[in-house]
């Protein structure tokens, strides 16, 4: 008589445990440096996955891989001031460069894209654009990426009362 009691309270004692560990917080993500100096430098204007308010700040999302078509254009992504003035050594920059374009880039990356290296992200960002129109210089190259080497249209929504 004794031996169903207790079967019984060992049952309740193992669905109480069961319902403990559903009730569990969620795991808590994890990320690389490069993901985690993206979202500390860059993923507050460009979103977490590079989508943003495209009509306010350009989408990185299937689109900043485009720049590495021609050379004034992986040049651009280092010389932007925001990033050629970021705190980030050249080590972490070059990292979150190459994240933000191999990763968050996808399928707008060329085939023939070589990674950046610390040497040339170091070069790059002594030069920074902050003598130019941004506004214009972007268009300039955002042209000539639709034009010759076949960008998507979608580049051409930043800035523009189309969103």
């Amino acid at each position: 008589m004794r031996a169903r009691p207790v079967a019984i309270g060992l049952v309740s004692l193992l669905a109480m445990i069961e319902s403990m560990a559903e009730t569990r917080p969620p795991v808590v993500p994890t990320f690389t440096k490069p993901q985690s100096n993206y979202l500390l430098g860059c993923g507050g204007c460009h979103g977490e996955q590079g989508i943003s308010n495209s009509k306010l700040v350009p989408d990185l999302y299937d689109q900043v891989g485009f720049y590495l078509n021609i050379p004034e254009g992986r040049e651009y992504l280092v010389r932007l001031p925001n990033v050629a003035f970021s705190i980030m050594s050249d080590q972490e920059l070059t990292d979150v460069l190459n994240f933000m374009v191999f990763r968050i880039g996808g399928a707008s990356v060329p085939a023939h894209a070589a990674p950046y290296t610390i040497a040339e992200v170091a070069r790059l960002r002594k030069q920074p654009l902050n003598e130019v129109s941004l506004v214009d210089y972007r268009k300039r190259l955002v042209e000539m990426l639709i034009g010759q080497h076949g960008a998507s249209q979608k580049l051409r929504i930043y800035g523009s009362d189309r969103y």
